[in-house]
């Protein structure tokens, strides 16, 4: 009795090896040598039972292997995807788990044992074994690729999949909580401990690279403590976490860091990065207040603007304009105190170097934050256009010249196949807007000059909105025909910085009373021209390098006082345009700044941000 069950037991198993019929007719035939077949069956059934042993604690792994097989391809075929995965799948192996490899050292041992059983009996049973040991070798091989795979595979394990974040509280822009998800895949070893942390990133290179002072630092990116969690696992092959993380204070970009451990020791890192967030909220869309500021691009290491001087520090430090971190701070801190528009300088002075300021604008047009604010382009037309030369207005730009007119309008249809379609670009009744600097120095056939500039350009589709400076403290209307009759070429009129004057003379005795004198006069002409007024104030005006004769220009001095009165001037005068333009942004040669500085830090923005919010309100 006990004979059959060993035999039926044998038989099954060679069975599920799938050896066949034609193997058990062999074995019957062996089954009936008295003796012989007893030590043969003996040392068989016993390795069998070794094997298959061996084999079940295995199998529960190999089974649980299947069933995320589909899953687990998806994460290795990514990894293996890379060039540089191929070649750290060794270096990534570590120890396996201790019960794995006695399974595996187990079945192998009985395999072996097997192997010289057969080989053994060999000379015996005859050479119809040979059938025996070769299909017994196949599922064998199967088997030990099998096993490879388990230990290919085992060092993903925990794998972490699908880790993301999204933001659950959004304020004007502002991201005050988010959530992490994240999937953890654990079906070797029981997960045991999943930590989360999000790490405010530093920066110690505005230190070391642009000479931010230390003091300086949390000013512009305030301090903020590491956040962690710690979550509880439920034991499971698959898991999908959640964690909340509330009252973010921004101003920077933030690392994801999620650890994972199993029973048996193993541990697992992923990483991610979130896009810079805001410090502060986008409250320039609320009011009805459009404010555009200059902005510039020319900041560099290898022919640096730095070097040209500068009477106050950014307090970002002598930064690189092609820094995206830079471009993601003056946006924040612009939108965040009422900024609309970056009025971009193209092309600058720079030898009129197209490129550069073209890529650096390609750059912050596509800056992760550059939806928050509008983008215009500020045509430098004395870093692109040749003057006359003339020695009593060596200034003038000649449009009547067909070189003119030909980078000018080279220059702007490349500017509105460019840019104009960009969704950020800003428009004034549903029309480009690009502010033409030194416009009021064009002479000659102006008027046809423009028309083929707008002719050209609707080729493109567009309709573009062309301002001026022709605003000017010399020419009032009515003083020179000529001069207005250029100025109607253009849809809007400013003065650049509201006609500072080198000599420090001014309208009215006072750069306030000049600005009020100005608006005052050519907002009536802009409403019998069926034109618009854009009010230009700045908060300073220090250009230390140049003469007037043989004196120094004197400076127009900074003060927050004054600033609010023309703050108020320009306001009460922008109401046929609802738009005002500041300054620059970061013209630090000539002083004309609003971003913070070590001087006044935030103070001029802190100010505009309160006149508009009085203006909103009143």
């Amino acid at each position: 009795m006990e004979v059959d069950r060993s035999r039926r037991g044998l038989l099954k198993f060679l069975a599920g090896l799938g050896l066949g019929a034609g193997f058990a007719e062999v074995y019957e035939r062996l089954y009936n040598m008295p003796l012989l077949e007893r030590m043969f069956r003996d040392e068989i059934n016993y390795w069998v039972n070794e094997y298959n042993s061996a084999r079940e604690s295995l199998d529960k792994l190999i089974r649980q292997y299947n069933s995320i097989k589909e899953s687990l391809s998806e994460c290795i075929d990514k990894y293996t995807s890379m060039e540089e995965a191929i070649y750290r799948i060794d270096e990534l192996e570590r120890e396996s788990n201790s019960a794995i490899l006695l399974y595996m050292e187990r079945m192998d041992e009985a395999v072996e044992r097997l192997r010289k059983t057969i080989e053994k009996y060999r000379m015996i049973l005859g050479d119809e074994k040979v059938s025996f040991e070769s299909s017994t070798l196949k599922v064998l091989e199967d088997l030990k690729i099998t096993k490879e795979k388990l230990l290919k595979v085992l060092p993903y394990f925990p794998l972490i999949k699908n880790l993301s974040w999204r933001p659950t509280r959004i304020v004007n822009d502002k991201i005050y909580s988010l959530n992490v998800s994240l999937e953890v895949i654990s079906p070797l070893n029981t997960l045991t401990e999943v930590e989360v942390k999000l790490i405010p990133v530093e920066y110690d290179y505005f230190i070391t690279d642009y000479g931010m002072r230390r003091e300086d630092y949390h000013l512009a990116f305030p301090p903020e403590e590491i956040r962690e969690a710690r979550l509880n696992p439920r034991g499971l092959e698959r898991e999908v976490f959640n964690i909340e993380f509330r009252d973010i204070i921004g101003g920077r970009e933030y690392e994801v860091l999620v650890l994972v451990r199993d029973s048996a020791g193993n541990e697992k890192i992923e990483k991610i990065k979130t896009p810079y967030i805001r410090q502060y909220e986008n409250i320039a869309p609320l009011d009805d207040i459009t404010v555009v500021v200059p902005y510039y691009l020319w900041y560099r290491r290898d022919l640096s603007n730095w070097r040209d001087g500068h009477k106050y520090m950014p307090l970002l430090g002598e930064y690189r304009s092609d820094d995206l971190l830079v471009m993601s701070k003056h946006i924040d801190w612009a939108t965040g105190h009422g900024i609309d528009v970056f009025a971009v300088s193209w092309t600058g002075y720079e030898g009129g170097d197209p490129k550069y300021f073209d890529d650096n604008l390609k750059l912050l047009f596509n800056n992760t934050l550059s939806k928050h604010v509008k983008i215009a382009i500020l045509y430098e037309s004395p870093g692109r256009l040749k003057t006359t030369n003339n020695p009593l207005a060596p200034w003038e730009k000649d449009l009547s010249d067909p070189e003119n007119l030909k980078i000018l309008l080279t220059d702007f249809k490349y500017i509105s196949k460019t840019y104009f379609q960009r969704e950020n670009y800003f428009k004034i009744q549903n029309r480009p807007f690009v502010y033409m600097y030194d416009s009021a120095a064009f002479i000659g056939d102006v008027k046809t000059a423009i028309e083929k500039l707008r002719e050209n350009i609707k080729v493109s589709g567009y309709d573009v909105y062309l301002v001026s400076d022709h605003i000017h403290p010399y020419v009032m209307p009515g003083d020179n025909k000529e001069w207005e009759a250029r100025a109607e070429s253009f849809d809007g009129i400013t003065s650049w910085l509201g006609g500072y004057s080198v000599e420090g003379k001014y309208l009215g005795g006072s750069y306030e009373a000049q600005l009020e004198i100005l608006y005052s006069k050519w907002g009536k002409w802009v409403e019998e021209n069926q034109k618009k007024l854009f009010p230009y104030i700045t908060p300073e005006f220090d250009n230390r390098y140049v003469k007037w004769g043989s004196q120094k220009s004197i400076p127009l001095e900074r003060s927050t006082i004054l600033f609010e009165k023309r703050l108020e001037t320009a306001l009460q005068h922008a109401k046929t345009s609802r738009v005002i333009l500041i300054g620059t942004w970061n013209d630090f040669f000539e002083s004309t700044t609003l971003e913070p500085t070590r001087e006044y830090e935030s103070t001029y923005l802190n100010l505009l941000k309160k006149m508009l919010e009085k203006y909103r309100s009143g």
